[in-house]
């Protein structure tokens, strides 16, 4: 093996390590803490049932659409007294991938909702229920000047090796009466989360954490807001229906 063939594989692999350290070392140095929020269970709630209606969410993927197109090419070389030739056009398929997104509707914070009521001792029946709990959360987040200051900063200041991300959401917390359709509990909750992560390698490392996505930062959020609501609502509906 050659000098130049040995210096070419170690390169290579030099280029795959750091690519690879890169990717996994990346480390969350600051994350909000989550709610400290207790649910109330019931021994006899007189068999109340509750419905659930809202927790609405939306999530985004990303599909990948590969196309193909034609290009033509042409080679050549030297001859050794330094002339040019050129040997020719000839077509080349050029692949390309562009990413999609595409939004659905999630049930998973209203599943979160469900199970809270039934481990709590309550009866989920929409079909008859005494009360129906609804939420909603906010179409979107607040983002003061301060937060985006503080994202840029940490980006410049850091040399592109950490990444820090903050949003405020929202949501909403009614429970009615069935019988009568009357506005019996209402609630309002503002929560912030924040995340700050930081790698080694400039871009990538930071490219690589889940942590400061503003989509898996809002999903956190709303987890979080679900739980804030339950345990108020679960609160109530025990001091309409047989207490602790």
């Amino acid at each position: 093996m050659t000098a130049l063939e040995m210096l070419k594989r170690n390169s290579a692999a030099a280029a795959a390590a750091v690519f690879a350290f890169a990717l996994a070392g990346c480390w969350t140095v600051h994350h909000s803490p989550y709610p400290d929020v207790e649910m109330t269970s019931v021994r006899d709630a007189g068999g109340m049932r509750v419905a659930v209606a809202g927790f609405e969410a939306t999530v985004t993927s990303y599909v990948p659409v590969r196309t193909y197109s034609t290009a033509w090419g042409g080679g050549g070389g030297y001859y050794r007294r330094g002339r040019h030739y050129h040997d020719g056009y000839y077509p080349t398929t050029v692949t390309s991938t562009t990413y999609i997104p595409q939004t659905s509707e999630t049930t998973v914070f209203a599943e979160q909702a469900t199970e809270i009521l039934e481990t709590s001792g309550f009866i989920v029946s929409p079909s008859n229920a005494e009360y129906v709990v609804e939420a909603h959360f906010a179409q979107s987040p607040i983002v003061t000047n301060g937060d985006r200051t503080k994202e840029v900063l940490c980006v410049v200041l850091s040399l592109l090796t950490a990444d820090y991300t903050a949003r405020t959401w929202g949501a909403k917390l009614s429970i009615r009466e069935t019988a009568t359709g009357k506005l019996v509990f209402h609630k309002e909750y503002s929560l912030r989360g924040s995340a700050a992560v930081w790698g080694p390698i400039p871009i990538l490392s930071p490219a690589a954490a889940d942590e400061t996505s503003p989509e898996e930062l809002r999903g956190w959020c709303f987890a979080a807001l679900t739980d804030m609501a339950m345990a108020d609502a679960t609160a109530f509906l025990a001091s309409r229906g047989g207490g602790k």
